[in-house]
């Protein structure tokens, strides 16, 4: 695998990746590049990104959503019947998968060369192995870059067994040359052949173990490098036209994973500032949005259909391609949407809910004010009073507050927020914040909306399970003729309903259709309503339980959303934060957290690794499921998510599981 380093030259390897996909295309009308994308906020907001660059470059492309890697391997399989497809380009994903093998293995044609930008720490060394010439990962880590480390390559291309019986081999022979034209160890007794043999083997041995110890150091922490999203926005900025729409898509992927708990808020503010404040000044005369009367999609970007087999192969014909595409209600967009880089409250969804549910549902002030208790609860409503918020205004939707009290919101959490343990560093945060216009005017929306509830809506979008696949609701599975359930069809069914959340996502990140953020929202407040109401079950039934390095707590009958990885990391993070981080006293020191959670459809449990966000690249939970995979082979188990502090667990194997778990942390 060849290994290009982004942070250098001013990004020159992705300009040369894209010119890679340009010359591609030339000879071509067909789909030469195929995109797949992680089914996650990076995933959207790169995939949406990358759509428009190709398109300004006239790349015919296919963008797919993913969600593990057995999922990149079908994809990879399809491609041996496909002579047109000269690149594979994959965001937030395959870094951990050997994808020269899989190539090979489905006979995939030499010419197609894999593109690799993945956020994922730490990256498969059998995929930077030298030998792999068709795969090129752009490499962009800040934190390995500080701390002046690398992946250890060599020493894992490094033949020890045939490097150093080849050395011996040199060394022993009888008839060996030099310069001075006598024979090597003239004059050597049997005792001193017999200890220099003994001290080469013993170098030999002591090399190994120094080499395999590298290696496992390096596989022992998990975290995340650069988000994807913010590496293609490098790329964007050097070859679009200056839009801020690029500009926002790269501040919502870095508030996705602050939300998740991915990023440390030290990390967060760095990148926000360096990376994207900076951005935003230099193109301040920019705004969002391309003309009146656009849509929220743009030519080249993908459809929910694309994915089928049927629409790749009418992609190709770009009339019947218009007639395949679901028809889109034409929204009249403004022209001028601003974007600005300012302090906002830590209030989920705030303005576009009741301030008093904000803070019910907001880890900080939940946590913080301990709203979980009556006094808690008091505690609220004197804050609302200090602050001369009567009932009927912090009770009804923020929109709907009288402008004076709207207009100094701010300045009375920051005023009289003191008083009750909030702190002004922790009530704020600095993000991006959108003015959607008369957009938001005429269709009852609040006229702004920040990173932040983009991200929520994102979240509550790409979690989304359809009423077909509920487990509460066994008579709406598919089963087969002897009446068992059809695990084929089930996964056909989450297939397409990632897909279509996927792309639902896809549409709504740019906020330029009012009515599908309107249901976004709507979507988004029932998710934060299910993750605060299932974690304030955890805590009256006293499921939490705490081990020498870790906690863990086990949901066996979890809301139909939990079984979405993305849905279980939200509830861990927000465990974390109102249980340890946020709460004034806690309930003792802040500790990795390992959220467990009943798949009723698979028999199976989802287990989920959270870290503290400030230990956030220190994560061992990857490391330790390896471990106890290798200790017994006997599990049934999925290992194959992109983020390793993730498994699934078959349920007759879990205790055992579990006990393992104890035992290696």
């Amino acid at each position: 695998m060849v290994i290009r380093n982004v942070r250098e030259d001013d990004g020159r390897a992705l300009l040369e990746m894209l010119d890679h996909l340009r010359q591609g295309a030339k000879s071509s009308t067909e789909i030469t590049v195929r995109v797949l994308a992680a089914a996650d906020h990076d995933g959207v907001c790169s995939a949406k990104m990358l759509a428009r660059v190709l398109d300004s470059a006239g790349v015919k492309f296919l963008v797919t959503p993913v969600r593990v890697n057995t999922e990149i391997i079908d994809e990879l399989k399809t491609l041996e019947l496909d002579s047109e497809v000269k690149s594979v380009v994959l965001l937030n994903c395959g870094a951990s998968l050997d994808l020269q093998q899989h190539l090979v293995e489905h006979q995939v044609s030499e010419d197609v060369r894999c593109f690799v930008i993945d956020a994922h720490r730490p990256l498969l060394l059998a995929n930077l192995s030298q030998r792999n010439q068709r795969v090129i990962v752009l490499d962009d880590d800040p934190t390995a870059e500080a701390r002046g480390e690398r992946p250890p390559v060599e020493e894992f291309d490094a033949d020890s067994d045939a490097s150093d019986v080849e050395a011996e081999s040199d060394g022993e022979k009888e008839n060996e040359w030099n310069p001075d034209g006598s024979a090597a160890n003239a004059g050597e007794t049997d005792a001193e052949r017999r200890e220099r043999k003994r001290l080469k083997e013993e170098a030999r041995q002591e090399k190994q173990i120094q080499r395999r110890r590298r290696l496992n150091e390096y596989y022992i922490t998990s975290y995340f490098a650069m988000p994807t999203a913010m590496s293609i926005f490098k790329m964007a900025r050097q070859t679009a036209a200056p839009s801020q729409d690029f500009l926002w898509l790269a501040a919502v992927c870095l508030m996705g994973y602050h939300d998740q708990g991915l990023l440390s808020e030290v990390q967060y503010n760095r990148l926000a500032w360096e990376e994207l404040k900076d951005a935003l000044d230099s193109s301040s005369d920019f705004t969002l949005g391309s003309s009146p009367g656009s849509t929220s999609r743009t030519a080249g970007d993908p459809t929910p259909d694309s994915a089928s087999q049927a629409n790749r192969e009418a992609a190709s014909d770009d009339e019947e391609t218009r007639e395949r595409e679901p028809k889109r209600r034409h929204v009249s967009i403004p022209s001028r949407r601003r974007l600005r880089f300012e302090s906002e409250l830590r209030l989920s969804l705030y303005k576009h809910w009741s301030l008093e549910e904000s803070m019910m549902h907001s880890a900080y002030f939940y946590g913080t004010l301990e709203l979980h208790r009556d006094k808690g609860l008091r505690s609220l409503k004197n804050f609302f009073a200090t602050a001369g918020l009567p009932p009927n205004e912090y009770k009804q939707l923020f929109r709907h507050m009288e402008v004076p009290l709207r207009k100094s919101i701010r300045a009375k959490y920051r005023e009289h927020g003191k008083a009750y343990g909030l702190t002004e560093s922790r009530m704020f945060l600095q993000q991006f914040v959108q003015d959607l216009g008369a957009m938001g005017e005429s269709t009852f929306i609040q006229p702004e909306i920040s990173c932040s509830d983009v991200v929520h809506v994102m979240t509550a979008l790409l979690t989304s399970i359809p009423s077909a696949l509920s487990s509460a609701r066994p008579e709406l599975l598919p089963t087969t003729s002897d009446g068992r359930r059809d695990t084929a069809a089930i996964n056909k069914l989450e297939k397409e309903a990632m897909t279509n959340n996927f792309y639902q996502a896809y549409d709504v990140v740019l906020c330029e259709d009012p009515a599908q953020l309107r249901d976004g929202l709507v979507h988004a407040i029932e998710f934060a309503k299910a993750v605060q109401s299932l974690a304030r079950q955890i805590r009256d039934t006293k499921a939490m339980h705490t081990t020498r390095q870790f906690r863990w707590c086990k949901i066996e009958q979890p809301p139909l959303l939990f079984r979405n990885t993305l849905a279980i990391r939200r509830l861990a993070i927000w465990l974390l934060q109102t249980l340890f981080a946020f709460t004034p006293k806690g309930e003792g020191a802040e500790r990795p957290l390992l959220v467990i959670v009943r798949d009723q459809i698979r028999d199976t449990y989802i287990c989920v690794g959270a870290t503290p966000a400030k230990y956030s690249d220190q994560d061992e939970f990857g490391h330790i499921f390896r471990t106890i995979l290798r200790a017994d082979k006997s599990f049934k188990y999925r290992y194959d998510f992109f983020n390793k502090s993730c498994i699934e667990v078959a349920a007759e194997d879990f205790n055992r599981f579990l006990e393992l778990m104890n035992e290696s942390f």
